[in-house]
C-alpha cells in the first residue's frame, strides 16, 4: 500500500482506468468474434455492417490510447481482406 497521498491516488485512478480499458478490449473481442462468424457464414451485408461498427470502435480505442495504432490498423487490415475475398467468391 502506498504511503504518499498522491500515490495512492494514482493508484485508485489506475484501478478505474484498468476496469475501462478492459471493457473496452473484451467489447473488441466480442465484436471481431462476430464479424469473423459473419465472414465464415459468407454474409457479406452483415459483415460489411459489423466491420464498419468495428472500425468505429477500434478507432475510438486507438484514440484514448487503449490499442495501439499499428495494431489496429493491422486487424482491420486483415478483417477487410477476408471480407473482400468472400465477396469475390460469391
Amino acid at each position: 500500500m502506498p504511503q504518499i497521498r498522491s500515490a495512492f491516488k494514482r493508484l485508485r485512478q489506475d484501478k478505474k482506468k484498468h476496469m475501462v480499458n478492459k471493457g473496452t478490449i473484451t467489447e473488441l473481442r466480442t465484436l471481431t468474434k462476430k464479424v469473423r462468424t459473419l465472414i465464415s457464414e459468407k454474409n457479406t451485408e452483415a459483415g460489411e455492417m459489423a466491420l464498419r461498427q468495428l472500425e468505429s470502435k477500434v478507432g475510438k480505442a486507438v484514440k484514448t490510447n487503449t490499442m495501439k495504432k499499428n495494431s489496429a490498423s493491422r486487424k482491420i487490415s486483415r478483417l477487410r481482406k477476408q471480407l473482400d475475398q468472400t465477396k469475390t467468391a460469391k
